[in-house]
């Protein structure tokens, strides 16, 4: 299997850079409960998942807080946290199961649309994606995200919407990118109402009138982040906290033009372009601007529903960060364009046979750097 096999690599390559590279100043060697073989994995956001898991969420007006952390991951750690030594290891099986679980669904929900050989291709691409070493182990809530939101996805596509509405309770209660998932997943339980029944035009294809008592599961999705914002108002008294804690001091990502206009990428390549922060702020506006030219093709081939999502995902990091970082893992998400990259791939399998495996390489270099502590997504 695919994901077993380039795993193994994943894991080797995160080990290797915490147990035998000099480690970032944030990280230095811990005697931890296996740390070892789970140290490198535990960087970063992962503090924030394991104080959300032991204290609960807390908010501080403009400093960064647990606030920003939306709650699937940790809810999800913090019921198998009983099982193993710490709440790292606990991230680290939770983030592997999801991981393994969104290669799987992704394949079934390409096979609705693709080929079998297009569907194994994506697989193999999401799985040496530069930023998939998020779904092999990170305590981070990418890997659970993304396939809650492939599954939920795929039940609509079996008529499953009583399912796809709980599975989406958990996809929308999981990221910032949730309100885009809700807002999806009912666009398209209405595009496929409209198109059994001939519908031409934007305006007959998504006419809500066609919905039946029997559609309505699916806005059950939407309960995720209500539920959310509904803690948030209760507790902290704003059900938009999440959002506002972005621009605290550190952070510094408020929405306004500095940060729509990427001001400090701007900035960065004035004064150190060649500096490695520089360039992988590029690389993270290359892999946005990379998404954005194959929403054309995703619009034909899956809709519009799909469409307006996978526009949804990289409007995030277009639209809310202020020099593109993080776009790498937060676009793991848009899994129509990887279908479509896919696609493209087995239409020219020379191109293929150079992409794969330098994709893989790379990814493994990013991991060796995780795991020493590096801050690259």
């Amino acid at each position: 299997m695919i994901f077993v096999s380039v795993g193994v690599l994943v894991w080797i390559a995160i080990w290797f850079g915490n147990n035998h590279l000099a480690h970032d100043s944030f990280f230095p060697y811990r005697e931890a409960v296996g740390d070892t073989w789970f140290g490198g994995f535990a960087r970063w956001d992962a503090e924030w998942y394991r104080t959300i898991v032991r204290e609960g969420y807390v908010y501080y007006p403009g400093v960064q807080s647990s606030v920003a952390f939306w709650p699937t991951y940790p809810i999800v750690v913090s019921l198998f946290s009983w099982a193993f030594p710490s709440i790292y290891i606990t991230g680290t099986f939770v983030t592997v199961c999801g991981g393994a679980t969104a290669v799987v669904l992704l394949r079934k929900w390409a096979k609705v649309f693709v080929p079998n050989s297009v569907a194994i291709t994506a697989v193999a691409l999401l799985c040496v994606f530069p930023y998939s070493w998020y779904l092999y182990g990170v305590v981070y809530s990418d890997a659970l995200f993304v396939a809650t939101a492939i599954g939920a996805f795929y039940l609509v596509e079996r008529d499953r919407y009583f399912w796809a509405g709980m599975v989406g309770i958990m996809a929308t209660a999981g990221r910032p990118a949730g309100l885009v998932v809700a807002f999806a997943l009912v666009l398209r339980v209405i595009e496929r109402r409209n198109l059994a029944k001939g519908a031409k035009g934007l305006r007959e294809l998504f006419n809500p009138r066609t919905l039946t008592r029997s559609d309505a599961p699916i806005f059950l999705s939407w309960l995720g982040v209500g539920a959310w914002c509904a803690f948030l108002w209760v507790k902290f008294g704003d059900p938009l906290l999440f959002a506002s804690i972005e621009a605290s001091k550190g952070w510094d990502q408020g929405a306004g033009p500095s940060t729509w206009l990427k001001f400090r990428l701007i900035e960065e390549l004035q004064h150190r372009p060649f500096e490695w922060s520089t360039i992988g702020h590029v690389a993270h506006g290359l892999v946005v601007f990379g998404a954005l030219f194959l929403l054309p093709r995703v619009k034909k081939r899956f809709g519009w529903a799909y469409t307006v999502y996978a526009l949804g995902l990289i409007a995030l990091p277009l639209l809310g960060t202020k020099d593109f970082f993080g776009a790498g893992r937060y676009l793991l998400g848009t899994f129509p364009c990887i279908v479509i990259a896919a696609e493209l791939l087995v239409a020219r399998p020379k191109l293929r046979a150079v992409i794969l495996p330098v994709s893989l390489l790379v990814m493994l270099a990013f991991a060796v750097g995780f795991g020493r502590g590096s801050y690259i997504s």
